[in-house]
């Protein structure tokens, strides 16, 4: 395939990474797109055919027109077409996934459908974390998107169309709309901790105590008790038996 220029579009480590692989990749200068209001952008890609546009760890919603006048590959931190939206890596936890993922795809018209370019596979165990999977798959979107651009350029494989999910997850959307259940079973409040434990990075854990709502900060959990601390410095101690 030709393009008459390449694009990427994104924030973060993994934008930065995906556009050093890109520009040695295809031996060019690579344009990082660094607008980040709607309307700036829709009036940028609007103006744009026959162009390369690589959407990694990007949050804006590529309009009709110039969806169909290009390109585009969008990085997803699942096998699509599970968890598509926001928040993937949470919510295969939170549901026992034993397998998770990452999916590069053709964008089309819908949110995260699209033909299938590469998908890459995580075992998820017992004690990871939502950040710690997070990091995983961004690694290995990093790791893969050679391959990726490599089955591009050779049209092999062919792209796998995504089944039909209308289900996608919102960014708002969280397990127990991300409040702990201080009754429910030892592992279903372990699960949710571990799912909901993101780091640094948003959303946080609350638990509502006589009717107002604190973050949990952090966690430990050893062999006899769980410990929650609060955002009022306050701490909860959970036994396991």
């Amino acid at each position: 395939m030709i393009f008459q220029k390449i694009y990427l579009i994104g924030e973060g480590r993994v934008a930065k990474e995906c556009l050093k692989i890109a520009c040695s990749f295809f031996k060019q200068e690579i344009i990082f797109i660094e607008l980040k209001e709607k309307n700036k952008l829709d009036a940028f890609f609007k103006r744009e055919s026959n162009s390369l546009i690589l959407s990694v760890n990007n949050f804006y919603i590529f309009q009709k027109e110039c969806v169909e006048s290009n390109f585009i590959i969008n990085y997803h931190n699942s096998l699509l077409p599970k968890y598509k939206g926001r928040n993937a890596h949470i919510w295969a936890i939170w549901n026992k996934e034993n397998t998770t993922g990452i999916t590069w795809h053709k964008i089309d018209c819908t949110i995260d459908t699209g033909d299938i370019i590469l998908q890459k596979e995580i075992k998820i165990n017992n004690s990871i974390t939502a950040i710690k999977l997070l990091q995983m798959q961004q690694n290995l979107a990093i790791n893969s998107l050679e391959e990726c651009l490599k089955n591009i350029k050779n049209s092999s494989p062919q792209p796998n169309f995504i089944p039909i999910d209308k289900n996608i997850y919102k960014i708002n959307q969280l397990p127990n709309n991300g409040l702990l259940n201080i009754s429910w079973d030892i592992p279903v409040i372990e699960r949710f901790l571990r799912s909901m434990d993101n780091g640094s990075l948003t959303p946080k854990a609350k638990i509502k105590i006589s009717d107002i709502m604190y973050d949990i900060l952090f966690y430990e959990i050893n062999r006899l008790e769980i410990i929650l601390f609060l955002s009022n410095n306050s701490k909860i101690t959970i036994p396991k038996e």
